[in-house]
């Protein structure tokens, strides 16, 4: 008689759990790894039957439940550590987060682990308060899938619907770029596509990203008890590394019917509840608490 295969501990780490109808840049990263493991499936996006037949057999095979769904236990049995000199789908796996999830336009993919890649990855992980070491381990890979997401059952596309409909929140329809503005970012995402990017100093320009997981949820936390109008999500002219092209952060520039064009007490009373709602605090920005000058007439929310 054949045992049954033993589970293994559970993740002690929150992973965003993806299955099959799912779509997006995890999906991307998802589908690469299982690559790395030598299955046949296109690196494209969407969590179809092929990719949901991989995932099943590796599941097998790795002694986890066959069920589908790539949850915590799953991501960290697929995971491998890559460093500078490697050569592999894993690598592409984390040259394809770091230049279309995060905004390293300089980072190329084409799964070799160069200076350019070490590069970005040793700013990644400063970012995030890792070790800037250059080695993509466990942690790294956490903080790059869904942006360190909180997890949750609600997936982006129905957490962007909810915030279209709901009358608390008020998406500006102007942007510096082309579809950049915050209700066709919202838009996009709820369509299960990709939002597209403002520019810094000509970079980024025309690139996209898919909205995280947990700066949605912490947007939809923010309108359960606030008012709010968002100015700027992907769009606009920002920092080459900016969360804002990471699709992490947002700016707020009317807090509960107060404008935030000029410093007053309700820049402190929406920073405070962006951090309440989970954004890092060393990453979000009123007139009061802003190391660049740059956020007198709005707050910047960002989320890990």
């Amino acid at each position: 008689m054949v045992p049954a295969p033993t589970l293994s501990a559970q993740s002690v780490l929150t992973w965003q759990a993806l299955r099959q109808g799912d779509s997006g840049r995890d999906v991307v990263t998802l589908q690469y790894l299982l690559r790395h493991r030598n299955y046949t499936l296109s690196a494209d996006g969407a969590f179809g039957t092929g990719t949901d037949s991989a995932v099943r057999s590796f599941q097998s095979a790795s002694g986890l439940t066959a069920d589908g769904i790539v949850g915590g236990n799953t991501w960290e049995k697929l995971i491998v550590t890559v460093r500078q000199g490697d050569n592999n789908n894993a690598v592409r796996a984390v040259q394809d987060q770091l230049r279309s999830g995060y905004g390293y336009s300089g980072v190329t993919v084409d799964g070799a682990f160069g200076a350019a890649t070490d590069s970005a990855v040793r700013d990644f992980q400063g970012k995030r308060g890792l070790s800037a070491d250059g080695v993509v381990g466990q942690n790294t890979w956490h903080a790059l899938v869904t942006g360190a997401s909180t997890g949750g059952s609600s997936t982006t596309a129905s957490l962007a619907q909810g915030l279209l409909n709901t009358s608390r929140v008020t998406l500006s329809t102007s942007s510096s770029t082309t579809n950049g503005n915050p209700r066709q970012n919202l838009l996009d995402t709820a369509a299960g596509k990709a939002a597209t990017r403002g520019c810094a100093s000509n970079a980024n320009c025309g690139l996209t990203v898919y909205l995280k997981k947990s700066m949605l949820q912490g947007m939809d936390t923010l309108a359960r008890s606030n008012s709010f109008y968002v100015t700027s999500i992907t769009g606009g002219v920002h920092s080459t590394y900016s969360d804002h092209y990471a699709g992490l952060a947002f700016d707020i520039g009317i807090w509960n019917g107060v404008s935030l064009s000029s410093p007053n007490s309700s820049h402190t009373a929406a920073r405070n509840a962006c951090i309440a709602a989970g954004s890092d605090s060393t990453q979000t920005f009123d007139a009061y608490h802003d190391p660049t000058g740059g956020h007198k007439n709005h707050v910047h929310c960002a989320w890990n």
